[in-house]
């Protein structure tokens, strides 16, 4: 592995992804159930069980910022709660000395959930980075293993992951887990390729038929890889389906149209892309403009049109600055 990578499988910094800040979900929550909190008159009638329950809704945002902030920000929500519920004490309790004593002992809870529970979430958060941190190793194992055997393909794996996840975006998916899936996807999509003897694999000259029926046995050589491995369930398509094509002459199944799973769809377009622009002891690399024609003259045979008009909408500047990172020089024309 060469450079500073993205964690293998793993989404690049976003380009589209636009979440709700965080900290303006728990500011909202924290006045919601203040607010809630105060209207509801306390005292012995009717409707004191809602003040209950409102002033017990106070450990949401205490729970939800320890699950997001660590400590310090837990800290400063549980201090923000701490204000305004003493607020309420002091206005709502005023003379009852025994009540102030029993809702001050209910803030003392909140700062003892607060430290607790910021304490459990970052053990949590820790346990699941190194969980992480495995699972992208043995990608990375598996396909440097493969980049070690075809010297001409190296950072090929890491090229296409980054192009799939560019494209993937700009055909509206989203959605974490759908994009690690696709990355893993792409990142593992020749991982079958170790099955096959370097004789075949590193033949320079032309295959025999044979030959080529072993080379195009490597889709579900690598399903059967990674089928066991549940982490990559998401990868599985790419991998069995990136060889088919959109009229149905490809293989392994002969699968045509949305019967090819899309996620493979958006993939084969990135991978005769990145085969095309690349040098090869047959030949020298494409530029831009030449490989795009001849992904455009591949329109509704052999990839999905959709895809292919998304992927000619893709600037040159983008995509040459994912070549750049990976090894490669893309020239435009």
């Amino acid at each position: 592995m060469e450079g500073r990578l993205p964690a293998p499988g793993m989404r690049p910094p976003s380009r589209t992804d636009h979440p709700i800040r965080k900290e303006e979900l728990v500011a909202a929550v924290v006045c919601a159930v203040a607010v809630a909190h105060f209207v509801t008159p306390a005292g012995l009638h009717g409707w004191h069980w809602l003040h209950v329950l409102f002033q017990k809704m106070f450990y949401l945002p205490i729970l939800l910022a320890a699950a997001w902030f660590g400590l310090r920000g837990t800290l400063l929500t549980a201090g923000a709660i701490s204000v305004l519920y003493t607020v309420h004490v002091l206005l709502d309790w005023e003379g009852y000395r025994m009540v102030q004593a029993e809702q001050i002992g209910e803030l003392a809870s909140f700062w003892i959930v607060a430290v607790t529970s910021s304490f459990l979430f970052d053990r949590e958060r820790r346990a699941l980075a190194e969980t992480t941190a495995s699972h992208e190793e043995t990608l990375a194992a598996l396909a440097s293993s493969l980049d070690l055997r075809e010297h001409e393909t190296s950072m090929h794996s890491h090229r296409v992951r980054e192009y799939t996840l560019l494209l993937a975006e700009r055909l509206g998916i989203k959605g974490e887990a759908a994009l690690t899936g696709i990355g893993t996807g792409a990142f593992l999509h020749d991982v079958g390729k170790i099955g096959v003897p370097d004789s075949i694999l590193l033949k320079k000259g032309t295959l025999t038929d044979e030959e080529w029926t072993q080379i195009r046995r490597h889709p579900e050589l690598g399903v059967s890889l990674i089928g066991p491995i549940r982490f990559l369930g998401g990868a599985r398509e790419i991998v069995l389906a990136h060889h088919e094509k959109f009229d149905g002459t490809g293989y392994p199944r002969g699968l045509a149209g949305e019967s090819i799973p899309r996620t493979a769809r958006i993939f084969a377009v990135i991978d005769v892309f990145d085969a095309l622009t690349i040098d090869r002891p047959y030949r020298a690399a494409l530029p831009y403009r030449s490989a795009a024609e001849i992904i455009a003259s591949g329109r509704g045979s052999h990839f999905d049109p959709d895809v292919v008009d998304a992927f000619l909408k893709i600037p040159f500047r983008d995509l040459a600055e994912i070549a750049v990172r990976n090894g490669v020089v893309l020239i435009s024309s």
